[in-house]
């Protein structure tokens, strides 16, 4: 079962001790039976009750501290477990090729991360039940096989098809559960545009129609195969009930019949049948979760190996932690990138450029004419399909892609604005007070507790707030593309006449996409 196993690689406790605690409150629990059983017996023959009652004291309370203990214990073996799993996965979602993200999508990645948390913390604690009802079960079978081995037999046999043909049904619910996954991506993507393209479609009527009726498409797909398994999970439950509807006619009929079993027996026999209704009831409303657990965590370990391919083939986990600060100047050397799956119609180099430290560059074009594309590859946040990055005389391996990054601040064109400045820990009130000033922002924004204290704000505003985050971090290299596309024409010359050759005779490398033709000659090229 994939629960074990990710209760095996993630959680510091060990489940087993759990499932024994487990099984040890199920054999308390049929031993309340036997008791109740054996006490009836006894007031028919009109014997004394006291060892009867002392031994039922004696189970009850091994039944509920073992019960407590169970899922006291499974609490926190699942609370360690998913703590474990978020905290090794965000580390290793931060070292992804970016490449990766553009091509899975952010909502998708996102969703398959998050799909299985709740799926998870709910199927742990019905695990250690259904372990604890189905050690009751075996130990209530031996107790049978004890009164009546003819009935145990019968029972076994029937048994035995049953959890067969369960079985069965159960591997046919999860392959129809693994068609409605494409069902809810399609979903999610769909709210995501839905999300980020609100004031489109509020504007734009038919346009929000359309959107909207895709949406209960995927949805209404979705729903028909849900609810076609849900169908067939409910009459997998009712199996529970009708296998002993169906078992009770026999022990009570058809044995006796052709053995001479004491009166006694049957009702012993039948009291315990009547008990086992409800263990088996919920062992097959267990099941449908469990199957739906497991197919969540096929995705993930999916998704961790897919993610691991990814960080093994662009030399994450062997960062090599060689110090470039001190560079002169930076070599692209025939470098050419094309999109995954997107053939050559994606694809731009090759490249060959220097730039010297201490430069102010323009990277100018077209649209779709490879400006960004060339940025994220200059940064390292793509890696060149082929062609490589001099840094003075060292070329950058796989190993020092890390380091290499660690030159840069950046802004793009979908730059994001954090609630708080990471990264660094010790920022100075004043420095941020006078780039606050620099920014014309000082009477909009303040700095408090880490952070900005807004950051709602006009889109070129909140550009200038990404700026003033990337001169705090104090990097060689910044890069820049399109920052003043959304800034008013006042601050856009002050901007280039002011801000850049400041940055540049401080010894700051300035590489900046832009398309303002009237500021060319603020660059060196």
């Amino acid at each position: 079962m994939r629960l074990f196993e990710f209760l095996e690689r993630e959680s510091r406790q060990s489940y087993k001790t759990i499932l024994v605690i487990a099984v040890i409150s199920g054999l308390a629990n049929t031993l309340l039976v036997a008791i109740a059983n054996h006490a009836a017996e006894a007031v028919i023959n009109q014997e004394g009750l006291a060892r009867y009652l002392l031994l039922y004291i004696i189970s009850l309370t091994l039944f509920l501290q073992s019960q407590w203990l169970a899922f006291g214990r499974a609490v926190q073996l699942i609370e360690d477990a998913l703590y474990s799993k978020r905290t090794r996965l965000t580390s290793k979602v931060a070292q992804l090729d970016l490449a990766y993200i553009d091509a899975v999508g952010s909502s998708r990645l996102y969703r398959r991360l998050t799909a299985s948390d709740m799926l998870i913390s709910q199927a742990v604690p019905q695990l250690v039940a259904a372990s604890q009802i189905f050690a009751l079960m075996v130990f209530s079978f031996v107790y049978l096989a004890y009164i009546s081995p003819l009935t145990f037999l019968v029972t076994m046999a029937a048994f035995a098809g049953g959890v067969t043909l369960f079985m069965d049904q159960s591997r046919r619910n999860a392959r129809e559960l693994a068609r409605v996954k494409s069902k809810e991506d399609d979903y999610s993507q769909s709210i995501a545009q839905l999300v980020d393209g609100f004031k489109e479609i509020k504007i734009n009527r038919d346009k929000a129609a359309d959107l909207v009726e895709h949406i209960v498409a995927a949805t209404a797909a979705a729903q028909a195969i849900k609810t076609e398994v849900a169908r067939k999970e409910s009459r997998m439950w009712g199996f529970g009930r009708l296998f002993v509807y169906l078992l009770l006619p026999i022990a009570l009929f058809a044995i006796p019949t052709f053995t001479q079993e004491p009166p006694d027996h049957l009702f012993k026999v039948s009291a315990l049948l009547f008990f086992l209704m409800g263990p088996i009831t919920i062992l097959t409303a267990t099941a449908p979760m469990l199957t739906r657990v497991n197919h969540a965590l096929d995705d993930l370990f999916q998704l961790e190996q897919d993610i691991d391919a990814v960080i093994a083939r662009t030399g994450e986990m062997g960062a090599s932690g060689v110090d470039l600060t001190g560079f002169g100047r930076i070599a692209v050397e025939d470098m050419r990138f094309a999109f995954p799956g997107a053939g050559q119609n994606f694809s731009v180099g090759p490249f060959d450029q220097t730039i010297p430290r201490g430069e102010l560059l323009f990277i100018i074009g077209g649209n779709g004419s490879g400006k960004s594309t060339f940025l994220k590859l200059f940064t390292g946040l793509y890696f060149p399909d082929q062609g490589r990055i001099r840094v003075d005389d060292r070329v950058i391996g796989a190993d020092d892609y890390a380091a290499y990054r660690g030159l840069f601040s950046v802004i793009f064109t979908d730059f994001h604005l954090f609630d708080r400045l990471y990264g660094i820990r010790d920022a100075d009130p004043a420095q941020v007070d006078y780039w606050l000033d620099r920014m014309a922002l000082r009477d909009k924004v303040g700095y408090r507790d880490g952070g900005f204290s807004t950051r709602d704000l006009s889109t070129g505003q909140r550009k200038r707030l990404a700026f003033i985050a990337a001169m705090l971090e104090a990097k060689p290299i910044l890069v820049l593309d399109e920052f003043a596309a959304d800034q008013d024409p006042q601050f856009r010359r002050y901007f280039y006449e002011t801000i850049l050759p400041e940055l540049k005779a401080r010894g700051t490398t300035v590489i900046a996409v832009t398309h303002d033709d009237h500021y060319f000659h603020v660059a060196d090229r």
